[in-house]
């Protein structure tokens, strides 16, 4: 690794310099540089080649269908944007009357807790000086498009992922109390202690599109003559830019990717609606917004590639560790060690995305605990999503190795 990385062409053109005779230095440039170089450039690209071929045959499974999640200004959305797409599409559309305010609370999960827990806030209206009280309910409709997303997966038979939601938990809907009140009038909120946190007019974005596929379709009965195959052909490069699940009115029994064809094996002789959702992967596209980006993307080692072939397990330490690591994305997490409970005790991080898939908690579980004791990254100490990086990573820990609760800890 260390040969690859060794810039030779900086070295000998540093290395020619320290010849005073000319003729001497062009002979060892001629040498040097261009015979020996060709040698080394042929061997990087094999190597190169070599390093792509195993890794090819490594590969992961869910490699292809990664989650990126961001936060804009709602001004800065771009319709045609070939990365970001909204996560609920009702967020764009123009409303003259809504019946809620949206709003995001750049703050850490505690403190979103206590804001959701005053269950009331007051707005005054400009022109009348009118009081409004506002209802605060967690904006449910992005959990509602994890868990259409959590049954795409199961639907289409991929291992589950667990989503970063350290934005979409982060939005919450201001709902008038009074009936005649709307939204679409202008009012002053008193934000009183919660005015630092709160960012209005924010819209969550994600790489999934929605494609309704057309109804051209190729239809065989299977060996047996109960099963159909349908052959939806996908639009042209679709599937180089990420992977693809597929939603219809019929039930699946199975799904197969071929090339730019999906076959899917039903009862029904014939399907009516084929909707195509794809999870884009070619972030480099969406690097403009990426100041908030975050992701279920996995760090991409050999090492990964090669325990996900073979069986996930830790068994050491060290095996500990390269899984936090993997999954630490932006961040440094650091595990300054780590001990076997038998209770839970003390101020604790909870692994908690994957609730709305039905993942228990283990309020009544008798599993020992994993306790992680992890030393923040200096520098992110106000860094309200430091923690909702670690609690992905624990939710992810949870849902790979369930021989105990994973809980963590800052020291």
């Amino acid at each position: 690794m260390i040969e690859k990385q060794f810039d030779y062409k900086t070295y000998i053109n540093k290395r020619l310099k320290e010849i005073d005779d000319l003729e001497e230095r062009r002979f060892a440039k001629e040498l040097l540089l261009e015979s020996l170089g060709n040698v080394l450039d042929w061997t990087e690209k094999k190597y190169k080649a070599l390093e792509e071929r195993v890794q090819k045959e490594l590969a992961m499974p869910w490699e292809q269908f990664y989650t990126y999640t961001t936060v804009i200004d709602e001004k800065d959305y771009d319709p045609i944007h070939t990365f970001w797409f909204p996560v609920c599409q009702e967020d764009i559309e123009e409303i003259k009357e809504r019946n809620r305010k949206t709003i995001y609370l750049a703050a850490d999960k505690e403190k979103c807790q206590r804001f959701l827990d005053m269950e009331v806030l007051t707005g005054i209206e400009r022109e009348t000086g009118k009081r409004i009280s506002f209802q605060i309910c967690q904006a449910k409709r992005y959990e509602e498009k994890l868990k259409k997303l959590h049954n795409l997966f199961i639907s289409n038979h991929i291992p589950w992922q667990t989503v970063h939601m350290g934005h979409l938990e982060r939005f919450f809907d201001l709902i008038p109390m009074e009936e005649e009140s709307s939204l679409s009038l202008d009012v002053q909120f008193q934000w009183g202690e919660w005015e630092k946190y709160v960012r209005e007019g924010k819209l969550p974005l994600w790489n999934m599109e929605k494609i309704q596929l057309q109804s051209r379709e190729y239809r065989r009965p299977c060996i047996d003559d109960v099963f159909y195959e349908h052959m939806v052909a996908l639009p042209k490069g679709k599937k180089e830019e990420g992977g693809c699940l597929v939603e219809t009115l019929s039930k699946v029994l199975s799904i197969r990717y071929e090339e730019d064809k999906i076959f899917l094996k039903t009862r029904e002789e014939s399907i009516e609606e084929i909707f195509l959702y794809q999870l884009k992967q070619n972030i480099r596209e969406g690097e403009e917004k990426g100041e908030w980006v975050l992701s279920n993307a996995k760090k991409d080692t050999l090492c990964a590639r090669y325990v996900g072939q073979v069986g996930n397990v830790i068994q050491t330490p060290g095996e500990l560790y390269r899984k936090v690591e993997e999954m630490s994305g932006d961040y440094k997490i650091t595990i300054e060690h780590y001990e076997i409970r038998e209770k839970l005790e003390g101020k604790i991080v909870k692994g908690d995305m994957n609730e709305y898939t039905g993942a228990p908690l283990f309020e009544k579980d008798k599993r020992r605990v994993l306790y992680l004791h992890i030393q923040k990254e200096e520098g992110r100490e106000e860094d309200y999503l430091y923690e909702a990086q670690v609690r992905y990573m624990l939710s992810q820990l949870q849902r790979e190795f369930q021989e105990y609760k994973w809980i963590g800890g800052f020291e």
